[in-house]
């Protein structure tokens, strides 16, 4: 039987130990029935690392964290019986638990406070099971989160203490490497200084909007921080930046969350508007500049008041329509505004129907 210690809900695998009882393999049809001694322990012992080696191959070669904890789950479920209910991931990274125990002190119960687990995955169907008395909460060993078995699935099948951290290790270890790739591509897709798209990636997006086949007209904004490179010479880049930053969270608050969000370069942004009308554009461009012409950034005894200005592309008809022209036509609105005496929006109409 598994051999573990219960606190709080929480069951701490112990060393490894084989125990003498009998072995099943659920789903298998295969039984070791110990005789007098070491040749059957080892033979529980090789189908238990061979067991290990199928389950790292099934979960080790995923790089989404979703995608890792559905195979985990499959696979526990298909060959030994046992029902995944939902794994949970720290922010931080491993380390800041130890779970030698089951016990935590002082310090490393204030870490895990500040870095609380996130599910990463929660089963479909939980087939039942009534209470927290249901669960065994098994801690990753590098203290990176926990995964959830049913108690009841734990409790049917037989299986050593070494071959349960073989299986909690693997999901770690694979865990941590999906996690540090998803990490990896966000950072490609984002800039780094204020967390939005990058100009790859939105005109990626705005590449697909275009093809789309339908009717329903969408809309550019390009907009550009007034007088940047004055702030920047004035109060240095650092405070520059705090103002990009500023910018962009105001970008954030500003628009929908099926809005495309851009740095485009420099201190120039840019927003894809999907199924929006020339007139929407506008009214949600006027609201985001006057929003911007309110902030005050603080600098030593000075306040600074950024201003934006708007150049809007609004596309009525798609046939024929590329890209390159969405942008031209955005840019060349931009200027005009620019042109105008800033700190204002102009739109353009392009692709009417004749």
């Amino acid at each position: 039987m598994l051999q573990t210690h219960m606190m709080a809900g929480t069951c701490t695998v112990k060393p490894a130990r084989i125990s003498p009882t009998s072995f099943t393999r659920q789903g298998r049809g295969t039984e070791f029935i110990p005789g007098d001694g070491a040749p059957a322990a080892m033979g529980r012992r090789i189908e238990e690392l061979l067991l290990v080696a199928e389950f790292g191959a099934a979960v080790g070669t995923l790089l989404d964290p979703h995608q890792v904890c559905a195979a985990a789950g499959e696979w526990l479920c298909s060959a030994i019986g046992w029902q995944l209910l939902s794994v949970c991931c720290h922010g931080d990274a491993a380390g800041t638990l130890r779970h030698n125990d089951g016990t935590r002190n002082r310090r490393e119960s204030k870490k895990c406070q500040k870095s609380a687990a996130a599910p990463v995955y929660v089963a479909k169907t939980l087939n039942g099971l009534s209470d927290a008395s249901d669960v065994y909460t098994i801690p990753f060993p590098d203290g990176s989160g926990t995964l959830s078995l049913s108690r009841k699935s734990m409790v049917e099948s037989q299986y050593s203490d070494e071959f349960v951290l073989g299986i909690v290790e693997n999901l770690a270890r694979s865990l941590v490497n999906a996690r540090e790739c998803d990490r990896l591509k966000t950072l490609s897709m984002r800039d780094h200084l204020t967390g939005l798209y990058n100009r790859r990636v939105f005109e990626a997006m705005l590449e697909v909007e275009t093809r789309k086949r339908t009717s329903k007209p969408f809309s550019l904004l390009l907009i550009d921080l007034d007088n940047f490179k004055i702030i920047n010479d004035t109060y240095g880049h650092g405070t520059g930046d705090q103002v990009l930053v500023a910018v962009a969270k105001m970008l954030r608050l500003s628009f929908r969350k099926s809005d495309v969000v851009s740095r485009y370069g420099g201190e120039e942004f840019a927003v894809l508007l999907p199924e929006t009308a020339p007139d929407s554009a506008w009214m949600v461009a006027e609201r985001f500049r006057e929003n911007v012409a309110s902030l005050s950034i603080g600098y030593r005894a000075e306040n600074i008041m950024p201003t934006v200005s708007v150049g809007i592309a609004s596309i009525a008809y798609r046939f024929g329509i590329e890209v390159a022209d969405v942008l031209e036509e955005a840019d060349r609105a931009l200027y005009q505004a620019k042109a105008n005496g800033k700190n204002r929006v102009c739109a353009s109409l392009l692709g009417e129907k004749d």
